[in-house]
C-alpha cells in the first residue's frame, strides 16, 4: 500500500498549480508496481485508494472553502461537516477506479508475458475509467491525468485536438505501464532510467513546440472584447445590496471605450435584474456608451436558470445561454432521494440544467458563452464551436477560493477547450484569474487577480483573431473512448483464446 500512496501523491504533484507537470509521465510507476499479481479485489481496492488520495491531494484547496469560506459566507452548516464532506467528495470521485482495478485484477495474467500488451490493456480500460468520471450528475472532471499536461507541455497538448483528454490519458498510461515493467525487472541503474524517460518526453514535447504555429497578428484582423473583473468579495455578493455592485460594474463601464462589447463574470449580480432598479441603470450606462453588456445572473420563470445575457441600449436580450453542467450539491441535487441529506450544501437555489448551445451574434464577434463548471467538460465548448461560436467566454464566480491552486487548475480547463477547438478562450472571473488563451494553448494575456492587485476593479482590452477551423474532436468528440472500450475488450478476447 506504501507504493499506491507514494503513486497518488506523485499524481497530485504534476496536477496544474502543484509542482512538476513532467512527474504524470512517472507518477504511476509505484501503482502498477503495486497493482502486479493482485487478485480483482486486491486490486479494485489499491486503485480505489489510489484514486481517493490523489483526488483530495489534488483538491486539497477545497478543504478551507468547506470548512472556512463557505461557512463564513452562508451559515449554512458548521465547520466540521465541511471535513466530512470533503472526504466523501472524495470517495465519490474515486469509485471509478473501482472498476479499473477490478479489471486489471481480473485479465492481467493473460498478458503476463507480453508486457506491451499489457500496457495497452491497461491504458485502454484506465481511459474507460476516466470517462466514467464524467458521465451522469455526479461526474466531475478535474484532476485528470491529462491535466497535467497543460502544466507546461505545450507541445503533446496538442493532441487535444485529436482525440480530446482521453487520448493523452491512454498515452500517459501506457507510457508508465511500460516503465514500471522495466523498473521492476532492472536492479540497477533505475534512477538513470526515471531521468532518461522524463527527459526523452521532454525534448519530444519541446520539438512539438517549436513547430506549433504562432497566429497571425494584425489590427486589420483582430477582433476586441473588453473583459471587466469586478474583484467583488463573496461576502459583498450575498449580504451587500445590489447597488454596492452596480456602483462597481458602473465605474468601470465608464471607463470602458464607447461602442465596446464587455464580457462580466458569472453571476455578476445574486438576483433577476431585468425588472428591477438595477437593471433599468445598467441598460442606460449601455444607451449612454452604446456599449453591449454580457452579464450573469439567475433567471427565475418556467425555470430556473444560471445564465448569461447581454444588455443593451434596447434593453434585455431574450436569447441567453443557462449553465449545462450544473455543480453538484451546490446548484443541483443528484437524486434526491439519496442525497437529499446534503441539500444544505446548496449555495443560492437549484437550478435547472440549460439545453442549448447559444451563439451570441454581436457586431462582428460570434460569442459561444460558457459558465464556471462548464468548462470542465469538453461537451459544451464543443458544442458552442459546432454551432458557429469563433471565441469562446468562459464567464465564471471564483471568488470562492483563496488559494492559487484552485485558480491554476480551473484555467487549465479553459487551455484545454482553447486547444481542442482550435479557438480563442476568454476567461473572466470575478476576483481572478481573468485571461485570454489562443488556440494552441498560450495565455495571451492576464490580469491580475484582486490578491495581486488592490483595486476596485480591473478591465481587460483582449484582442483576439475570429477563427472558424474545426478540429477532428471538435467534429468527433470522445471518439477515443470508444476506441478504448473496442481495444480492451479485443484484448481481453485475444487473452483468453490465443495467448
Amino acid at each position: 500500500m506504501v507504493l499506491v500512496l507514494v503513486s497518488a501523491a506523485l499524481t497530485a504533484l504534476a496536477m496544474p498549480g502543484m509542482l512538476w507537470g513532467y512527474l504524470i509521465w512517472v507518477a504511476l510507476i509505484p501503482l502498477f508496481m503495486a497493482m502486479k499479481d493482485v487478485s480483482p479485489l486486491k486490486g479494485a481496492l489499491r486503485a480505489f485508494v489510489w484514486g481517493f488520495v490523489y483526488l483530495l491531494l489534488t483538491h486539497y484547496w477545497q478543504l478551507p472553502v468547506l470548512t472556512v469560506n463557505v461557512p463564513e459566507v452562508l451559515n449554512s452548516f458548521p465547520n466540521f461537516i465541511g471535513v466530512v464532506v470533503f472526504f466523501l467528495m472524495g470517495i465519490v470521485m474515486a469509485v471509478p477506479f473501482l472498476v479499473f482495478g477490478l479489471v486489471y485484477g481480473l485479465y492481467q495474467r493473460f498478458f503476463d508475458r507480453y508486457p506491451v500488451i499489457l500496457a495497452l490493456f491497461a491504458a485502454s480500460f484506465f481511459t474507460v475509467t476516466e470517462y466514467l468520471r464524467e458521465i451522469g450528475p455526479l461526474g466531475f472532471t478535474n484532476g485528470r491525468l491529462s491535466d497535467a499536461l497543460l502544466n507546461g507541455q505545450q507541445g503533446i497538448s496538442q493532441l487535444l485536438t485529436i482525440g480530446g483528454p482521453l487520448l493523452l490519458v491512454f498515452i500517459i498510461v501506457f507510457v508508465n505501464h511500460c516503465l514500471s515493467y522495466l523498473f521492476v525487472n532492472r536492479t540497477r541503474d533505475r534512477a538513470i532510467l526515471i531521468v532518461v524517460s522524463v527527459a526523452i518526453v521532454a525534448l519530444v514535447n519541446a520539438a512539438i513546440t517549436a513547430l506549433v504555429p504562432i497566429p497571425h497578428s494584425s489590427s486589420k484582423y483582430e477582433s476586441t472584447l473588453y473583459a471587466l473583473q469586478t474583484n467583488i468579495s463573496m461576502q459583498m455578493k450575498y449580504y451587500q445590496p445590489p447597488d454596492e455592485t452596480l456602483a462597481v460594474v458602473s465605474r468601470a463601464l465608464r471607463e470602458i471605450p464607447e461602442g465596446s462589447v464587455v464580457i462580466l463574470p458569472e453571476a455578476t449580480f445574486m438576483s433577476d435584474i431585468r425588472r428591477n432598479s438595477t437593471g433599468t441603470q445598467l441598460q442606460q450606462i449601455a444607451q449612454e456608451r452604446n456599449l453591449k453588456i454580457l452579464i450573469g445572473f439567475p433567471t427565475y420563470n418556467d425555470h430556473n436558470y444560471n445564465q448569461v445575457r447581454f444588455v443593451t441600449a434596447e434593453g434585455f436580450s431574450d436569447k441567453y445561454y443557462a449553465k449545462i453542467q450544473l455543480t453538484p450539491f451546490v446548484e443541483s441535487l443528484p437524486w434526491p432521494k439519496v442525497f437529499g441529506v446534503f441539500s444544505f450544501l446548496k449555495f443560492l437555489d437549484y437550478f435547472d440544467a440549460g439545453e442549448e448551445f447559444t451563439i451570441f451574434s454581436v457586431d462582428e464577434h460570434r460569442i459561444g458563452a460558457q459558465i464556471c463548471f462548464d468548462s470542465l467538460y469538453s461537451n459544451v465548448a464543443r458544442g458552442l464551436t459546432l454551432n458557429g461560436a469563433n471565441v469562446i467566454v468562459t464567464a465564471t464566480n471564483d471568488g470562492w477560493f483563496d488559494i492559487s491552486t484552485a485558480l491554476n487548475q480551473h484555467l487549465s480547463k479553459s487551455i484545454a477547450r482553447a486547444i481542442e477547438n482550435r479557438r480563442y478562450v476568454i476567461q473572466v472571473s470575478n476576483t481572478g484569474i481573468s485571461a485570454i488563451i489562443d488556440p494552441y494553448g498560450r495565455i495571451v494575456k492576464r490580469l491580475p487577480t484582486s490578491k495581486e492587485l488592490n483595486a476596485d476593479y480591473v478591465i481587460g482590452e483582449f484582442q483576439y483573431l475570429p477563427t472558424v477551423k474545426t478540429t477532428l474532436y471538435t467534429r468527433f468528440g470522445n471518439w477515443f473512448f470508444w476506441f478504448s472500450l473496442f481495444l480492451g475488450i479485443a484484448l481481453i478476447i485475444l487473452g483468453g483464446v490465443v495467448l
